[in-house]
């Protein structure tokens, strides 16, 4: 496992960062792979065909923000690329004719796509967001802070955002692989907020290990707890956290050979119900 690359900050200041990289399965909803690297995810292409050749991958889609935005497309056989890029990549082509729609999450959305050659342009037009970006202008010309000509030379951008992909499908289901991706930014959150793994405070290589190690397994105990929230429909009411804040009130009281339940919280005793977790009979025999 390579760590502790240079790293760019905002600020101008050179520190100690690294790569994370997390792969997700589509089959089975699970994070399967996990590092930390201080190669450079530029260019994007040989970034990933290092990672795979690592994990002996052979066919996957790989899903990218425009934060890592390339004209570049995978050459290997059953590798796919599907990134969004910026709107002001020249590749993308604003006037081109949208002609699908659909509904996704309750929002309009026109789509269409243009043969490019070894890759397709994908291009989609999000009708409330439209309209969002629109009525900013027009609030910003009202203020004084922009021209009336502005509003013109943006009208054909506005609630559009471009996907570049060598794979070719219907608009719509580019549109809902892309948004998958949000999987993954929602295991970063966790690792963030809950599991607090942005902070590293290690100084050697096999403590690093150690602890992104430690990363991994508690993000797949944490998306396994969240699974089974999800599948009772109670992930709105209950966290991953408060479920097992819950659970951590149950204790066993040993007494030699014969083990007994202490009295367990009424609420810790519906979420155990949650999980199929038998707290019964209260006395236990070793």
């Amino acid at each position: 496992m390579l760590y502790n690359g240079l790293g760019y900050i905002p600020d101008h200041l050179s520190l100690n960062s690294l790569n994370l990289f997390m792969a997700s399965s589509l089959e089975c909803d699970r994070n399967i792979c996990f590092n930390c690297a201080s190669i450079s995810f530029r260019p994007l292409i040989l970034a990933f065909d290092s990672i795979m050749a690592r994990y002996g991958i052979r066919e996957c889609i790989i899903i990218a923000d425009r934060g890592l935005a390339s004209y570049e497309m995978p050459k290997k056989k059953g590798v796919y690329l599907v990134v969004a890029i910026r709107r002001n990549f020249s590749i993308a082509d604003f006037h081109m004719k949208l002609d699908r729609s659909f509904i996704f999450r309750d929002r309009g959305i026109n789509a269409g796509m243009k043969d490019l050659g070894d890759k397709i342009l994908y291009m989609y037009e999000d009708t409330s967001l439209r309209a969002e970006e629109e009525t900013d202008m027009i609030r910003k010309i009202e203020d004084g802070e922009i021209k009336q000509e502005n509003l013109a030379l943006e009208k054909n951008k506005l609630g559009k955002f471009a996907i570049l992909s060598n794979m070719r499908s219907d608009p719509r289901d580019i549109y809902e692989l892309y948004k998958s991706r949000e999987e993954v930014e929602v295991a970063f959150d966790a690792m963030k907020n809950e599991l607090e793994n942005d902070k590293a405070y290690l100084h050697t290589t096999d403590g690093l290990r150690g602890y992104f190690f430690i990363s991994f397994l508690s993000l797949y105990i944490y998306f396994s707890i969240l699974e089974v929230l999800e599948e009772k429909k109670v992930s709105q009411k209950i966290s991953v956290k408060e479920a097992l804040f819950e659970l951590s009130k149950i204790y066993v009281i040993s007494d030699g050979a014969r083990r007994t339940l202490a009295e367990i919280p009424e609420r810790s005793k519906k979420i155990a119900e949650i999980f199929s977790l038998k707290l019964y009979p209260k006395i236990l025999w070793s």
